[in-house]
């Protein structure tokens, strides 16, 4: 028995030829997919700019109309509870103003009506109002001058609006 050798094992002609070209293989294979990130990136690069993009659109779009929206929820509330008031439409365009802050309150319109008739004035929307006990008031509220964060349209697609409104009806108090 032999305790204290060590083989070792040598090396021979033909298995370090087998050796050298499998290693070389995997160098050719790495070398030609160096660039392959750089042409993916490039490929994809346009799509995912074009989706992220249009996804801010989208929202600035939704944020606005929300804020008008919400502006004609509140005034109409505001409006009908009006009867028997001095100024019923100047309140409400107040109160427009008001719930829509971050809006360029000088580009929002409003439209009121008492029973399916328009009231333009204090004096007209409170004769109105006094007679019109459990009737509809509509209120309608305009922002003329919305600006998307990108104009035109992508492709032929759908377009921005220029202009949001939102109609709402309540019940005269």
């Amino acid at each position: 028995m032999n305790t204290g050798t060590v083989r070792i094992r040598k090396w021979t002609s033909t298995r370090l030829a087998a050796a050298v070209p499998a290693r070389s293989r995997k160098a050719t294979l790495r070398h030609r997919q160096s660039g392959i990130a750089a042409v993916e990136f490039a490929l994809l690069a346009p799509p995912l700019l074009v989706i992220v993009l249009g996804i801010a659109q989208f929202g600035w779009l939704m944020a606005n109309y929300v804020m008008v929206t919400n502006a004609a929820s509140s005034a109409a509330r505001y409006f009908a509870s009006q009867r028997g008031t001095a100024t019923p439409y100047t309140s409400t365009k107040t109160q427009v103003v008001t719930s829509a802050a971050y809006l360029a309150t000088g580009n929002l319109s409003i439209t009121t009506y008492v029973n399916g008739t328009q009231c333009t004035s204090d004096s007209d929307c409170a004769t109105d109002l006094s007679a019109a006990a459990n009737s509809p008031a509509t209120v309608t509220v305009t922002y003329s001058s919305f600006s998307p964060l990108f104009k035109g349209k992508l492709a032929g697609l759908v377009s921005m609006p220029a202009s949001l409104n939102s109609t709402m009806v309540e019940r005269v108090q």
